[in-house]
């Protein structure tokens, strides 16, 4: 009984001056503080809007014209409370295929960039739906699994020029 009454006040000593020291270092580190500079602009020529849109991917301007197609919306809305309250964790959307799957970061080749709407559970992943995007003839299908076919849908047509201009 009596070593473990020496154990713990040894250790307790221990703690003591471990932590000592570590208050130590950081005084003596504090010399050396960067400070953020005040403006979080950078210095120089803003970026007009033009310049903003060219460091888009062409997988993102594709994203946009998935999320922003009213059928996207029909099947998101309110999707993240229901795989919730059925005891999943989120949803998301991925790029499976894509004609520049390594500047896409997409998981392989495919004439159209193809995505997947999937709901995360903690033991699986539950894919719900699947849309491409043809860029021959600019259309953004949704795969319907009972009758194995590409169904054309609607999306936002204005997104199309800004296609045409960063993804030829």
């Amino acid at each position: 009984m009596k070593t473990i009454k020496i154990i713990s006040v040894l250790f307790c000593i221990i703690a003591v001056f471990a932590c000592n020291n570590q208050q130590n270092e950081k005084v003596e580190n504090n010399d050396t503080v960067v400070q953020r500079p005040l403006v979080d602009e950078p210095v120089g020529k803003k970026l007009d809007t033009t310049e903003q849109k060219i460091k888009k991917s062409c997988e993102e301007i594709v994203s946009e014209i998935v999320k922003t197609s009213p059928r996207y919306k029909l099947i998101t809305k309110g999707l993240k409370s229901a795989v919730v309250k059925n005891g999943g964790q989120t949803f998301g959307i991925s790029l499976e295929g894509s004609p520049n799957p390594s500047k896409d970061k997409a998981w392989g080749y495919s004439k159209t960039y193809d995505f997947v709407v999937y709901e995360v559970y903690t033991d699986r992943q539950l894919n719900i739906a699947r849309f491409s995007f043809a860029p021959q003839n600019k259309q953004l299908f949704e795969y319907d699994v009972v009758l194995d076919r590409l169904k054309p849908i609607e999306f936002n047509n204005e997104l199309l020029a800004e296609f045409e201009a960063f993804c030829k």
